[in-house]
């Protein structure tokens, strides 16, 4: 009775860890040495600063690393995050990238513009997915990151990111 109870506590925590996605909050980026003056973290968020210049560029990089969700071999990977972009002024550009261990080649696998969403001055969700990979995530010829590019043409412009989630969709 025993090993049965123990099968089925394990079964379920690896049934639910299984569907769990990468996750982070926009604070937990690494910042461009060039751009740390000028962007800010509060709160989970990172934001360009209100002391940068009214141009300004913040690049910030993600460490996707391998959970049970995305190195089970599924075929759909889908890119969400949370973010504001106010207006023409302001952009949040996500790239989710491959780094291959033997060549050394960076790939862009999926891009999630906020400039292909409407502007909005709250925080809001979208997400881009590749449809069907022919590949999943290869964590061990391959490490994955996301490259984020906070933008601002003028102090009228107020990007900030929140959330980021890589997830095997398995819409396939």
């Amino acid at each position: 009775m025993q090993a049965s109870a123990f099968t089925l506590a394990t079964g379920f925590v690896g049934a639910a860890w299984a569907a769990s996605p990468w996750t982070a909050v926009g604070s937990t980026g690494v910042v461009d040495e060039a751009d740390a003056a000028e962007v800010n973290f509060s709160s989970g968020v990172a934001q360009i600063s209100g002391a940068a210049p009214a141009s300004s560029s913040v690049t910030l990089r993600y460490n996707v690393t391998a959970i049970a969700d995305l190195d089970n071999g599924g075929v759909n990977k889908r890119l969400s995050a949370r973010f504001r972009d106010n207006g023409s002024d302001a952009r949040v550009v996500l790239s989710l990238r491959q780094y291959n261990y033997n060549s050394g080649l960076t790939t862009t696998l999926l891009t999630l513009d906020s400039n292909t969403r409407p502007a909005n001055a709250a925080y809001q969700t979208h997400s881009v997915s590749d449809g069907c990979w022919t590949t999943s995530f290869d964590f061990s010829q391959n490490a994955y990151f996301i490259e984020a590019v906070l933008t601002r043409t003028s102090t009228a412009g107020s990007p900030g990111l929140a959330i980021l989630r890589v997830e095997d969709a398995d819409l396939c």
